[in-house]
Parts: structure tokens; C-alpha cells; sequence
């Protein structure tokens, strides 16, 4: 076995078979790859078609075609498969580039975000360097506290991890299959049906795991290599059958491919965000991908709109499109918050530019150079312009690496600074004059909390999860004793949010404020679906604990909040207005009976995100909200329900808006946290005004 190589062994006629059928250039692949990489930027830009993300899914099966076929490629013409020489390809092929944008982007994200946003972009640039992306956004997308946050402008990297994972572990297991046939005397067309039984094992193992992990963890089910591995599979069936499939008679391999071209069309206009992906969502662009693959293995004739030479230079730059453009439509829509159709256009001018010039100036020359291959003795040296080419591509993958590790280490181990106490507002009027002028501000003040620390506020270890004592981090909300004065605060995470409101009102005062909130499990007599799977099955016993503490405990005061958008598990989606009041009302007349006042603490009107809205390029305007009828006509629901006869309801909204506007900040505070959830800061702020609208349900203040 020579070194850098794995040697299956095989029939000397063997490593003198001709080349596999199909694995020679085809224009109809680079099509597909067109369409693909088409499909997704419109998504991205334009969120149409509702589908176009299952580009990545024809990816997924195009490149486990292609990969598969050299090397089985290989394996028939040298009789043995070359590990030094197949991640040589793949390291010129994918890592220049992939490297270059990372720098890029951190760079780029560094010069527009504050602190800690730029620090997890510097995170998500180190995952994806190590090709572990996908498992670094199937976390934070399992995270209650990262769903609704800033989008990375690295996300689009998990589907170049989930690839190099897959080419990490199926070389190996190819040599190792092709290796026993050989020793079993299986050659040729034996070895191949060997392979092929073992992909169809990978391929239905994979896609019976996906069916579980959808149903448990969707999140996870979209980005894991597990998942997803079935896709690659697929591909690789299909050059693993290629000698069977050059078989199809000619006449009959257009309809093969126009078959497939339709159904992939049909694929992106039917799947939707909503869809159980990727199985069996991405059944159909799959299966439409293996058709159209299928049947050019013996040739393509009339499939003009795969083959045409401006299709196929799309094809050509179709990982260099895939790459920059979401990089671009984050940064710029960063840059330009109301720009609207401005972005779009900037994104895929500078998408255009960038692809173009990176492919013809880095991709393109490092794939066609001998970086990385090994100078026989006496060799002359590459010519000077493929040396620096080389020694270019090594710098810039250097850099990524070092920007990346070296901005992670900087985090320090201390907690961030904590600013001056925030004053508190004296009333109403003083409020509304500092709402006034966060509306008319041309600059940005000096903002409390400063914008890169937002990502670190977090609630109080233990607020916000719920009452699930067998659970590491859940609650026992058990009360006992009970104390003189009681007030319990149930909701989801909106409720969580008010909790320093509540606490530095009514602590002072003698009271025990006890927290009963769940985030993403509103205090509604409905099962709700929240994105995180683990909240959707622990809620209902959440409640159900709530409502026992309750009726035990008979606390003075509960204080309830919960968002207004919310999916019920019965309407399969989003729930009608009276679906959602009928839910409220049930929830406060069985379930709350027990307590002495009820009070319902109207939630903060939904704005832009700081973390993404407030940038060194961004001015205040450009983060100025308005007040949506969704949220009126929700309010007015919220008001009927909870201001009627045994609760009482507390509007906010002359807490955040004036006149329907709704500035970031206010007095020089950042209002929310991400979209909807208020700050502690700006919560603490509204004391005097909350202990106001208290005094005509509890009474003055004691005095005791």
C-alpha cells in the first residue's frame, strides 16, 4: 500500500476498466446546480419561492453523484482509491474560498456590530471553519433564548459541514466494502452491487432516523448530518448504477429528465417553511434531482434549459453564489434596516460581483493548480504566478483560523461592566416627553445597556423555567411556608421579562414574589406548540403544576403576561382571535379562581431587534416601530378578558409608543432585549408608574 492511499484489492482486468459511464463533464449537472443555487438566493432575498431552500437538497444529491463517481472512477481505472489524493482535491476545491469568505464576513461584521454579536459571529466563523457548522446552529436553533435572535451571516455554512462529514466517513467505508468483495472474488459489477447494498442500508437507516428526529427534534432533524445523509446517499446510488442507467434507451431519456426538471420546479412552489423537513419534505426534489441525473448518464439531448452555456456558467460560479450572497443580504440589510428593495438590489449586484471575480481569481485558479501535491525530485518549481496563487490560498486559511481562535480568546472570564442605576421615570407625562425625543433623535445617545452586551442579559438563574422539578433546571414551586403576602407571576417569557418590575415594586413592600413562568409555554387553557420540541411536551405539566400551586397556596396577587402570537396544537397553526380569547378567558375563570386578585400585565409591542437593528452605520430612525392592528386587535382581546369582572388588565403601550411610533430606546435606555422581550433595565424604569396603577387593586403602599 503506498502512502496516502487505501488498496482494495483487485483482478488485474479490473483496474483496466474504462471509465464509469456519466462521470465525464455534464452540462446538465452543472444545470442543476443553477437552478439550485438560483432557487435558494431568491428564498433568501425575496422569500420566493416558499421552497427555493430545497436547493440545497438538489446540492446534497448532485455532490454525492459526482463524489461517488471518481472515486469508483479511480478505484476501476488504478485498481485502488487514494485518500491523499481525493482530500487534496477537496481541500482545493472547497477550503480557499470557504476561508475567504469566513475572513470577509467576520471582518465586514466586526466594522458593523457591537461586542457580543461580533463575538458570535467569530464563533460561528470558527465552527465552520471546522466544518462543524450544522451542529453549532442545531443547538442555538434548539435554544428558547436564540430562535427569535440576529441571523448569522454565517448560517448557510452547515450545508458545506454536512457535506465534508459525509466525505469524511463514506471514503472510507467505500474502500472498506470494495476491499471485502475483492477478497470474496467480487469484481466489477459484484463489488458494485456490494457498495450498493450497503448505500441502500445508509439510505434507509438515515431516512427511518430522520422520520424519528423530526418528530422529536425538527430543529436538529434540518441540520443534522444524520438526517440529511440519505440526500448524499442517493447520489451516490446513482453512480454506483450508472453502468445500468447509460442502459436507458435514448428516446426515452428526456422524459427521464424533464420529469425530474418539473418536479423540481413543482418542489419549490409547493414545500413551505412549515413543511416536515427534510423528511419527507425533501422527498420530491430528491427523487425529481435523481431523474433528471439519471437520465443524462448515457447522454442529454433536449434539455436546452440545463445545458445552455449561460445556464452552465451560473453552474460554473454556483458555489461562489452560494457562498457570498447571504453574507451580503445580512450585512447590507444590516447596514440599510428600511431599505427594503434597495438591499435586495445591492445584495444580488454585489452577490454577481463578488462570485465572478472570487471564482476567476481564487476558486478556479487554486482547483487547477498542484497546491498541496508533492514535487517528484528534480521537478522544476510552478511558475511564479501559480506559487502566489498557493501561497495566497494558505495565508488566507491561516488568517481565518487566526481571526477566529484569536477573537474567541479574547472573551474575558469577568462579567460585563455594569453601568450607573437607571433612573426611574416620575410619571407618565415625563415618560412620554422622553419617548418624544428618543422620536426625534437624529444620533445615538449613549445607550444603557450598551448594545454589544445585550446577547449577555439574561434572566435571574431559575426565572422563566417553569415548574418541572425532575428537571436539572426546572423549578419546585412548591410554596411552603406560605408567606404573609403572596404574589405569584405566571405567563411565558413575556411574564418572565416583567419580573424585575414586579420584584422592585413589590419586595420593598413585604410581599414574596414567586416566579411560575415557563418560556414558550403561555398561561392559556390550549396545548401550544413552541419551537423548542421539549417545551411543547413539558408545558401541559407545567400548567397543570401552576394551576396546583395556585389552588394550595391561594396567593394574594397573580401577575399574568404572555405574547400574543402563539400556536395552538388543535388549529395545527396559528389560532383565530376568539380561539385565542376563548383560551384566556377559560384559563383565568378555572384555573386562577383560588387567588385573591388577578392582574394582567399587557405585553411589550413587538419592534425591531437592537442586536441587529442598532449598528455603527444605523441612526435611530431606522429603528423606529409602529404599532401593528395585529397587536391592537390582540390587545383589545386582552383587555376584554382580563378587565372584566374578577381581574383587572394594565395596558402598556403608553409605556413604549407615542402617537403609534415606537422608538429602540427611551431616556437613553435600550427598551427590549431582542423583539418583543422588555430589558431589566428599562422593566426597573417603570417602577413608579406600575406601583400607580397597582394602588387601585391592592391599595396604598403599607406602611408598616
Amino acid at each position: 500500500m503506498s502512502s496516502g492511499s487505501l488498496t482494495a484489492p483487485v483482478h488485474r482486468a479490473a483496474a483496466r476498466r474504462p471509465s464509469t459511464p456519466g462521470s465525464g463533464f455534464r452540462p446538465d449537472i452543472q444545470g442543476l446546480r443553477a437552478f439550485a443555487v438560483v432557487v435558494v438566493i431568491l428564498e433568501h432575498v425575496f422569500g420566493w419561492p416558499a421552497g427555493g431552500f430545497v436547493g440545497v437538497d438538489v446540492f446534497f444529491v448532485v455532490s454525492g453523484f459526482l463524489i461517488t463517481g471518481l472515486l469508483l472512477d479511480e478505484h476501476d481505472r488504478r485498481g485502488r482509491i487514494s485518500f491523499a489524493d481525493f482530500y487534496r482535491r477537496r481541500v482545493r476545491r472547497i477550503l480557499p474560498l470557504a476561508m475567504l469568505v469566513l475572513v470577509s464576513t467576520y471582518l465586514a461584521s466586526s466594522l458593523l456590530f457591537f461586542g457580543e454579536r461580533v463575538r458570535a459571529t467569530a464563533w460561528d466563523a470558527l465552527w465552520a471553519a471546522l466544518f462543524a457548522a450544522n451542529w453549532r446552529f442545531a443547538y442555538t436553533g434548539t435554544d428558547y433564548w436564540q430562535i427569535d435572535g440576529p441571523v448569522s451571516p454565517l448560517r448557510h455554512y452547515w450545508s458545506l459541514s454536512v457535506e465534508e462529514q459525509f466525505y469524511l466517513v463514506w471514503p472510507v467505508l467505500l474502500v472498506a466494502v470494495l476491499g471485502m468483495a475483492a477478497r470474496r472474488g467480487r469484481y466489477g459489477s459484484g463489488s458494485r452491487w456490494a457498495v450498493g447494498m450497503v448505500l441502500a442500508a445508509v439510505v434507509v437507516g438515515s431516512i427511518a432516523f430522520a422520520l424519528w428526529e423530526v418528530g422529536h427534534r425538527p430543529t436538529v432533524a434540518y441540520f443534522s448530518t444524520f438526517s440529511r445523509a440519505w440526500e448524499l446517499g442517493v447520489g451516490a446510488l446513482l453512480a454506483v448504477a450508472a453502468p445500468l442507467l447509460a442502459r436507458i434507451p435514448a428516446p426515452a431519456r428526456p422524459a427521464y429528465q424533464w420529469l425530474g426538471l418539473t418536479g423540481l420546479v413543482v418542489s419549490v412552489l409547493v414545500i413551505t417553511a412549515q413543511s416536515p423537513f427534510p423528511v419527507p419534505g425533501a422527498f420530491l426534489a430528491v427523487i425529481s434531482t435523481a431523474l433528471v441525473i439519471a437520465g443524462g448518464v448515457g447522454g442529454q439531448r433536449l434539455m436546452f434549459p440545463l445545458t445552455n452555456r449561460a445556464v452552465g456558467y451560473v453552474g460554473d460560479i454556483s458555489y461562489s453564489l452560494y457562498l457570498w450572497h447571504f453574507p451580503l443580504l445580512v450585512l447590507i440589510g444590516a447596514a440599510l434596516p428600511t431599505g427594503g428593495h434597495v438591499v435586495a438590489l445591492l445584495t444580488l449586484v454585489g452577490t454577481a460581483v463578488f462570485s465572478v471575480l472570487s471564482y476567476h481569481l481564487v476558486e478556479n485558479p487554486v482547483r487547477r493548480s498542484s497546491w498541496l501535491e508533492r514535487r517528484p525530485p528534480g521537478k522544476p518549481r510552478q511558475p511564479s504566478g501559480v506559487a502566489r496563487i498557493r501561497r495566497t490560498a494558505v495565508l488566507v486559511t491561516l488568517a481565518a483560523v487566526t481571526v477566529t481562535v484569536g477573537t474567541v480568546a479574547v472573551r474575558t472570564s469577568s462579567s460585563p461592566q455594569v453601568g450607573p442605576e437607571v433612573a426611574v421615570v416620575a410619571s407618565q407625562r415625563e415618560l412620554s416627553q422622553q419617548i418624544g425625543a428618543a422620536l426625534d433623535a437624529a444620533d445615538w445617545p449613549v445607550l444603557t445597556p450598551p448594545p454589544g452586551e445585550l446577547d449577555t442579559l439574561g434572566f435571574t438563574r431559575g426565572d422563566g423555567q417553569g415548574c418541572r422539578p425532575s428537571v436539572p433546571e426546572g423549578n419546585d414551586c412548591t410554596v411552603t411556608p406560605r408567606p404573609r403576602r403572596l404574589a405569584v407571576v405566571v405567563g411565558d417569557s413575556i411574564g418572565s421579562a416583567w419580573l424585575p418590575l414586579v420584584r422592585r415594586v413589590l419586595e420593598p413592600d413585604g410581599w414574596e414574589v414567586r416566579d411560575l413562568t415557563y418560556a414558550g409555554c403561555p398561561f392559556l387553557a390550549s396545548d401550544t406548540v413552541s419551537p423548542t420540541a421539549s417545551i411543547t411536551e413539558t408545558c401541559p405539566g407545567h400548567r397543570r403544576a401552576v394551576r396546583t400551586v395556585v389552588e394550595n397556596s391561594r396567593p394574594d396577587l397573580v401577575i399574568l403576561s404572555n405574547a400574543y402570537r402563539q400556536r395552538f396544537a388543535d388549529t395545527g397553526g396559528n389560532p383565530s382571535l376568539a380561539e385565542w380569547e376563548q383560551a384566556a378567558r377559560t384559563a383565568k375563570e378555572r384555573w386562577l379562581g383560588a387567588a385573591g386578585r388577578v392582574v394582567a400585565l399587557q405585553p411589550p409591542p413587538l419592534g425591531p431587534d437592537p442586536k441587529t437593528c442598532i449598528t455603527r452605520l444605523s441612526a435611530p430612525r431606522d429603528c423606529i416601530s409602529a404599532l401593528s392592528e395585529e397587536y391592537r386587535t390582540y390587545a383589545e382581546a386582552d383587555q376584554r378578558v382580563w378587565g372584566g369582572k374578577g381581574s383587572w388588565y394594565i395596558p402598556t403601550t403608553d409605556w413604549f409608543c407615542l402617537s403609534g411610533r415606537c422608538p429602540i430606546f427611551i431616556g437613553g435606555v435600550i427598551v427590549r432585549r431582542d423583539g418583543n422581550h422588555v430589558t431589566p433595565d428599562y422593566a426597573r424604569r417603570l417602577a413608579p408608574l406600575f406601583d400607580d396603577a397597582l394602588i387601585p387593586i391592592l391599595g396604598p403602599p403599607s406602611t408598616d
